[in-house]
């Protein structure tokens, strides 16, 4: 009898839907090349290596990393601003990673002045009347905030690891005098030194700790020959403490200073109109003060007529 010989087909073999989804994708990006640097098309790949290059950078250089063209070619390149978090990685506290500095003890104060700074920059970045970029100490001053202040002044050793040199008036050798006596700019885009905003302010703490601590010369003028005794003098409605303050530590040639055409005295009579207008000018003239547009009586009898041309 004759054997029967059946064929058997084995079916094919069903591939898994995510095997067949794997199969349609493309093929991963070219590399990005950017310059001499060639990234990964991976965000996480490109920032891993970005890591590592971050590691070999010094204080200031970490600090003005997103500033870089570098980092602003990845983050337009990969739309995206992790490049940003890899840096506050590499300069964080807690990062154990190599870096190229022997002044590891420093980036803890160096990242407070930096993250200070990057504050008052996020806050006042742009003069509101006249444009301008403000500059951060003196919009602390011109807020009367003690605080940030005593902390601008405290961290000033670490400037040269946070600005470039001569980047916001700062330079590596800058003296704290220097720093805290020198012409900035305002929230509003006006020049002022951080005493003269401070004093226009009616900010007694903070105009005497620029002076005792940080040695701010109150005899300092801005270009147009105004000091912060003109401005305390325009200004002041509470109380005359900050100007006799002033007073004590200013030439006699300083309390008649002509800023345009007015002393300090020309300015208490002409634009102060609190209820301590004449506190304020009895004051000025028992230290000597005296006016370029006014007589002894008071009476405005024109410009170089006042009893300072007598």
């Amino acid at each position: 009898m004759a054997s029967t010989v059946t064929n058997i087909t084995t079916p094919a073999k069903r591939l898994k839907p995510s095997t067949i989804e794997g199969l349609k994708q493309k093929r991963a990006p070219p590399p990005i090349k950017i310059g001499i640097l060639v990234l990964p098309a991976g965000i996480e790949s490109a920032c891993g290596i970005m890591l590592n290059i971050l590691q070999y950078l010094n204080i200031r250089s970490l600090c003005n990393v997103k500033r870089s063209s570098l980092i602003q070619q990845c983050r337009k390149r990969f739309g995206s601003n992790d490049f940003e978090r890899v840096r506050d990685i590499a300069i964080s506290l807690s990062y154990e990673g190599r870096r190229s500095i022997n002044e590891i003890l420093l980036t803890h104060p160096a990242k407070r002045l930096y993250l200070l700074i990057e504050r008052y920059q996020r806050e006042f970045p742009r003069g509101t009347l006249y444009g301008g970029v403000p500059t951060p100490i003196v919009c602390a001053c011109e807020r009367g905030r003690m605080d940030d202040v005593e902390l601008f002044m405290d961290l000033h050793p670490f400037h040269k690891y946070i600005t470039n040199r001569d980047v916001n008036g700062y330079r590596d050798d800058i003296t704290l005098k220097e720093m805290v006596s020198q012409v900035g700019t305002d929230s509003e885009g006006y020049e002022e030194t951080p005493l003269m905003i401070a004093a226009y302010g009616e900010h007694f703490q903070v105009v005497k700790y620029l002076i005792e601590q940080g040695e701010a010369d109150p005899n300092i003028a801005d270009r147009y020959g105004r000091n912060a005794l003109h401005w305390a003098a325009r200004n002041n409605k509470k109380d005359t403490e900050l100007i006799e303050f002033l007073l004590t530590h200013m030439s006699l040639n300083s309390i008649n200073k002509k800023g345009g055409g007015y002393t300090p005295l020309d300015w208490a009579y002409e634009y102060n109109g609190s209820p301590i207008r004449q506190e304020i000018i009895a004051l000025l003239r028992s230290k000597g003060g005296k006016a370029n547009r006014y007589d002894e009586n008071g009476r405005n009898v024109g410009e170089g007529n006042g009893d300072l041309n007598d």
